[in-house]
């Protein structure tokens, strides 16, 4: 070995000796847990883009709270799943789509790394002397949106976006929330209401009649203010204004005058 090629050499080693991999597991050749052309329908835990299907499948044995993968084909990303096909959760046909389970895993206290068993916010990371337990999740559950719901999720950063249900108006300029791994979420300022329908307030005096005899008009008013509409509620409805007659005698004939 020439001098020269010495600092390829040792480049090489310390990089493979530095930084974790995932090594020690076995190909995912399909077998009778395995379903090609469905999906199972429950909502992933983590998603990984532009990954095979042999590294989808290492990064559920690795990560603490995966037990089964759906595997898009197409576009090469893969969804860990915290559950696997039972009679509650089904496969939803998806040609796109394949499903793998680890067949030798039952739950999660099942995974180990090393000496101990990460728990669900962890991923076992390999090392070439050891295995141990990285926190790469947010150590809190979901917030909960009372009248809401979690509509979009994001991994590396991990964050979370919350929508209204139907009919309700979300009121807040924080809908989208953050978490670090090991860390909690940020405050969320946001509210769902539901809407409010707009009630009549009482009338106002009536107006002065323009005239003292032969008839005239006045009229009165109210408003839409007990309550006024608001979050997408309904107008009061009928009118918020009431015209009747006034002094509707009839003027006194005037004297005539003498020649």
């Amino acid at each position: 070995m020439s001098l020269k090629t010495v600092p390829y050499v040792v480049a090489v080693v310390l990089i493979f000796t530095t930084f974790p991999y995932y090594s020690g597991f076995p190909a995912c050749p399909f077998n009778q847990t395995d379903a090609v052309g469905v999906k199972l329908d429950v909502f992933p835990v983590k998603f990984f883009h532009r990954v095979g299907p042999n590294d989808c499948y290492e990064k559920c044995q690795v990560h603490g709270d995966c037990l089964s993968v759906n595997y898009h084909r197409i576009n090469n990303y893969c969804e860990l799943l915290n559950q696997k096909k039972s009679e509650t959760n089904i496969f939803t046909p998806n040609p796109n789509f394949d499903y793998m389970e680890l067949e030798t895993i039952v739950d999660q206290s099942d995974k180990h790394c090393g000496g101990v068993t990460c728990d669900r916010f962890s991923t076992c990371v390999f090392t070439i002397s050891n295995s141990i337990c990285i926190v790469t999740e947010c150590f809190a559950p979901y917030p909960a949106l009372h009248n809401g719901h979690l509509s979009v999720r994001t991994f590396s950063p991990t964050t979370a976006t919350y929508a209204c249900n139907s009919g309700y108006t979300g009121v807040g300029p924080v809908n989208k929330i953050t978490c670090p791994p090991g860390g909690t979420w940020s405050a969320m300022s946001y509210t769902c209401f539901p809407p409010v329908h707009g009630g009549w307030g009482g009338w106002n005096s009536w107006g002065n009649c323009p005239v003292t005899c032969g008839g005239g008009y006045h009229s009165r008013q109210r408003s839409c203010n007990n309550p006024s509409p608001k979050y997408g509620g309904n107008n009061c409805g009928g009118s918020s204004n009431e015209t009747v007659a006034c002094n509707t005698d009839n003027c006194a004939t005037p004297s005539p005058s003498p020649d």
